[in-house]
């Protein structure tokens, strides 16, 4: 049966996280007078966030705990003086205003849009998550934003792919299809919720999920192609 709806994940997918979150981190360290530090400073922060959010996906840490958490560990691997919850905030506010999407990546939502209903999902921060895609170019195609720290379940749990059905009164599962760069998060989610999955892989990395998705993908231009 043809696809009806795209579940789209947001970061690493759509948006370049990587060039907002050096940018976000570029100005956090400029406000507390550390910015000639940033080429050791921010490698350390990327370490740690990543690892903690790994932890996220796991069931370690929640999310509300996440959002000091990685800037805790942040400072004490640094060996720098400063708070966690002040870093955070300063952050956030900083990443929540960098919109920027991949080169192509609104010419393809657009053409995709004429034919499908698109909704993103993403585990990203609703202080983050709302502002960031709400003022990108891409807002007016999007049916709706799940996001997790919004609704309190993430992915790869199924029921945050139950929710965003519910969200568009939509029963079906046939019709539905998940893409995302992560295995761990978006492709589980979509085998766990027994919907179909397309791996957007542009670094070619192996998979280590025990079966393989739907579809594979290096470049966001080959959605046009299979869909």
């Amino acid at each position: 049966m043809p696809y009806q709806i795209l579940f789209i994940d947001a970061d690493h997918t759509l948006f370049d996280f990587d060039q907002s979150e050096e940018i976000a981190f570029k100005k956090l360290l400029k406000q507390i007078k550390q910015e000639e530090h940033f080429s050791t400073l921010f490698p350390i922060y990327v370490k740690q966030n990543r690892e903690t959010w790994r932890d996220f996906e796991k069931g370690i840490i929640t999310q509300d705990k996440l959002k000091t958490e990685r800037f805790q560990r942040f400072i004490d691997t640094a060996k720098i003086s400063g708070n966690a919850s002040e870093f955070a905030s300063i952050f956030t506010k900083h990443l929540a205003d960098a919109s920027i999407l991949y080169e192509g990546a609104y010419d393809i939502i657009e053409k995709l849009s004429k034919k499908y209903r698109l909704v993103i999902v993403t585990n990203g921060l609703k202080d983050v998550q709302t502002k960031r895609i709400g003022q990108s170019t891409i807002s007016p195609l999007i049916e709706a934003l799940v996001i997790s720290d919004e609704i309190g379940i993430s992915k790869p749990n199924p029921k945050i792919i139950d929710h965003a059905l519910d969200l568009i009164n939509h029963s079906k599962r046939d019709d539905v299809v998940i893409i995302g760069d992560s295995l761990t998060s978006d492709i589980q989610c979509g085998f766990n919720a027994g919907i179909d999955t397309i791996w957007y892989n542009p670094k070619q990395l192996n998979n280590t999920l025990d079966r393989e998705p739907t579809h594979t993908i290096s470049d966001l231009k080959e959605l046009l192609q299979i869909l």
